[in-house]
């Protein structure tokens, strides 16, 4: 018997959106919205940064969010359907879902970085594992984290380098330039609950195939005649965060992504087998936030120890980013571009481009010669292109990459809401 892709596609549709917009489903539908409320806290910090640096945000923290419901509700969808494929699934009582929620709350309490259900899923696994309590499927509970990476791992691979915003950082002793990533998505998810029904009731469901499900639940309730699956519609979060020193943006959130993936199919492989073979309880629960952890440490160490990309090259200006709307964005200028040449002069440095810039202002015209970045695989370096402005006023809007002494004025509050909360309770500055 083939897999009902039809009917399972149209009940997640109709089931995965009610977390958004349905106040019948309580503590659910109360924890989607403070996580979108959350999301939208971080997004008008990241407004404000960039308003430092362009004079606008790039995009307005309310646009922002609804872009972010709006991916996070695709993905959602898709996830809900993969998740269904391989039937992760929870009994009704006792699942411990609910304490997961909790502990991601909590975390996220302690550390943003920290809101993620890989690690909230690991210590309530461990916690079942030790005590015996919450009682959760671990499998089940780990099939669940799996999917919801993967989820992740697409959208920072679509979307995760949207939005980013140029800072000066210290790397290996000196100023350099890179790109702060942030992205949070609220997602409603669809999960299958295993509940036991009269046949009649039972009857009239949708038939799946003998093979199904892949992740093995209880024998003994599967083989009851009235035993059924239908779905639970449950809110989850899914954030990223990174710094981008080595490579531009839309590298790094590739790579991020392909690692995540990698993790997330491992994870859920892991999880059906540990159905079959009981001995991978332990190991499965262990590595969900081991592993991610890893992945973390990793991409940031690879970052901090690699050799950055945004630094001053032996002749002319790089640009770090340019002003959104500024005549550099309308030429065609970026990230990593070099001007070599301003009105016909060779240029060595910030001052110097800008009193270039300054006399081009004076004459209305500018003309300028600039090098595109040199992509790692490419063999040859790109070849400079002569660029023309006519009714040049003078600012070019090109952010350059840090020369010594460069301040951009700029900090990140590294701490916890908690720990910020407290400084302002007792009087104290936040952490930059």
């Amino acid at each position: 018997m083939d897999f009902p892709l039809y009917e399972i596609a149209r009940s997640v549709l109709g089931n995965a959106p009610q977390v958004m917009w349905n106040p019948g489903l309580g503590v659910r539908f109360v924890f989607y919205w403070a996580m979108a409320f959350f999301v939208f806290s971080q997004y008008r910090k990241t407004a404000a940064m960039q308003a430092q640096l362009y004079g606008k945000p790039r995009r307005d923290p309310l646009t922002a969010i609804m872009v972010s419901v709006l991916e996070g509700l695709g993905v959602g969808i898709v996830g809900s359907f993969v998740m269904t494929f391989f039937g992760v699934s929870f009994l009704p009582d006792g699942s411990g879902l609910m304490w997961v929620l909790g502990t991601a709350l909590v975390l996220m309490a302690v550390n943003p970085r920290l809101m993620c259900f890989s690690y909230a899923g690991g210590l309530v696994s461990l916690s079942y594992l030790v005590l015996g309590f919450p009682d959760v499927s671990v499998p089940a509970l780990m099939g669940l984290v799996a999917v919801l990476h993967l989820m992740e791992s697409l959208l920072i691979l679509f979307t995760g380098a949207a939005g980013a915003t140029p800072v000066y950082l210290e790397h290996k002793g000196r100023q350099v330039g890179g790109f702060y990533l942030q992205r949070a998505w609220p997602v409603p998810v669809s999960l299958l609950i295993l509940a036991v029904v009269s046949p009649a009731d039972a009857a009239q469901g949708v038939a799946m195939p003998e093979w199904w499900p892949l992740l093995r639940t209880s024998p003994a309730i599967l083989a009851h005649p009235g035993a059924v699956f239908f779905l639970h519609a449950l809110p989850a979060a899914l954030g990223y965060g990174d710094l981008a020193v080595t490579c531009p943006p839309e590298v790094k959130a590739r790579r991020t992504a392909r690692n995540l993936a990698v993790y997330s199919l491992v994870l859920l492989g892991l999880s059906v087998a540990a159905t079959h073979y009981s001995a991978l309880v332990w190991f499965t629960a262990l590595f969900a936030p081991l592993a991610h952890e890893a992945i973390v440490r990793l991409g940031s160490s690879r970052e901090m120890r690699g050799q950055a990309s945004f630094v001053p090259p032996e002749t002319g200006v790089m640009a770090l980013d340019v002003v959104p709307g500024s005549i550099a964005a309308r030429i065609g200028l970026g990230p990593g571009w070099v001007i070599t040449e301003v009105g016909g002069h060779a240029v060595t440095g910030k001052v110097q481009m800008e009193e270039a810039l300054a006399r081009a202002g004076q004459m209305g015209a500018l003309t300028l010669t600039a090098r595109p970045p040199w992509p790692s695989r490419a063999r040859a370096r790109p070849e400079p292109r002569l660029l023309t402005v006519e009714g040049f006023g003078g600012v070019l809007g090109v952010i350059p990459v840090p020369e010594p002494g460069d301040d951009m004025g700029l900090g990140f509050i590294t701490a916890s809401p908690i720990a910020v909360f407290a400084r302002k309770v007792f009087g104290k500055k936040s952490p930059k």
